[in-house]
Formats: C-alpha cells, structure tokens, sequence
C-alpha cells in the first residue's frame, strides 16, 4: 500500500468519494452506511452458515459476490426499494467442479435459441441437460455460485457488488434501521478499494 492510501489521500480516498457520491445519487438505494470491521466478520460468518444450507432445493451455496464485497477496503450496507434496477445478467452459477450444471440467463434470444437446442429452461433458469449426469452423480459436491452484480453506476474503482443471503439481509437491514415489514425494502452489499 502507497503512503498517500495510509494516510487517507491519493486513489483509495477518491474511490471512497466516487462510491459515496455514486450511492447517495443511485435510484433504489434508500440510504447506506460503511461497515466496520466487526460487521463485515458479522456478515461473513453469516454467510458462510448459510452457505451450508440447501439453496432453491438444489445443493448448498457460496456467496461468491458477498464474499468478494467483503475483501475489498471499504464496504457498504445499502438498503434499496423496488426502484433499484437489478441487472439483466447471469449472477447466479451452479456448479460442480469446473463444470456449470445451470445458471441464470436473461436474454430472451437466447433462452429461446437454448430451448430450441434441448437445454432445460425455466423461467430464466438455463439447465444444460449434457451437464445433468454429473450433477446427478456427484450431487454432494455441487454448489449453488451467488456472484457479484455488475451495476454500470458502481463499476469504478474495482467495485463488487452483491446481493446477501436472507440472514445477512436482515443483519444489514438491522444495522439501517430498516423496517423489517415492508416487503419492499432489500439490501445489496457494496465493496470499493
């Protein structure tokens, strides 16, 4: 780390800036909070307990994105509303070894060209059939992938961010003051170095 990131000058503290004056005028986040290092361990841990938990019926997962969020210098608790613009794009991997079982797509050309093709498609659930042997035998070693989301707004400066399991969810909202009856409130977690 250079001397100008130490003392709070140079890249590192614009970055900061740009994220700070990025969430504060981004659609959807209601208000946000940078995380200490107790609550960043908090979420963590929550994560990786949830992880051990069967996800959508399918096999236990890793929240790669929260995880990658956490890593990074600075990181924020964000709540949202319904107004967020969640990305169109795959954030969501299952996964077994190096092999990708299924994942999530959102462009509508090209669920209908892997329909077409034979995948098995629900919804914007994409499962390679090819793949569904492996899956099938060594079920126990799959893991449901959570990965960042690429939000143009937030792309600067190496930022992560994701959205958290349901207890993170509810640490973060807690931290916020949210209020944890409206159905319209969510959190994404957001790291920046």
């Amino acid at each position: 780390m250079d001397q100008a990131s130490e003392n709070g000058s140079g890249k590192g503290n614009s970055c900061l800036l740009k994220a700070e004056e990025t969430l504060k005028g981004l659609k959807g986040i209601v208000k946000f909070d940078r995380l200490n290092d107790s609550d960043k361990q908090n979420i963590w841990e929550l994560e990786e307990k949830a992880g051990e938990s069967v996800l959508m019926g399918m096999c236990k997962g890793i929240n790669v994105g929260v995880m990658q969020a956490l890593e990074k210098k600075n990181v924020f608790a964000c709540l949202t509303n319904d107004l967020l613009i969640w990305p169109k794009e795959s954030y969501m991997k299952l996964v077994c070894g190096d092999d990708v079982i299924g994942e999530d797509k959102y462009d509508p050309d090209e669920l209908e060209q892997l329909k077409k093709n034979g995948e098995l498609v629900a919804g914007n659930l994409v499962m390679y059939r090819e793949k569904m042997k492996i899956y099938k035998e060594r079920r126990a070693e799959a893991r449901l992938h959570l990965l960042p989301m690429r939000i143009p707004e937030l792309t600067g400066c190496g930022a992560v961010v994701a959205s958290p399991s349901p207890p993170a969810d509810s640490y973060m909202k807690g931290k916020l003051k949210a209020d944890m009856n409206d159905p319209k409130l969510g959190t994404i977690i957001v790291g920046v170095d």
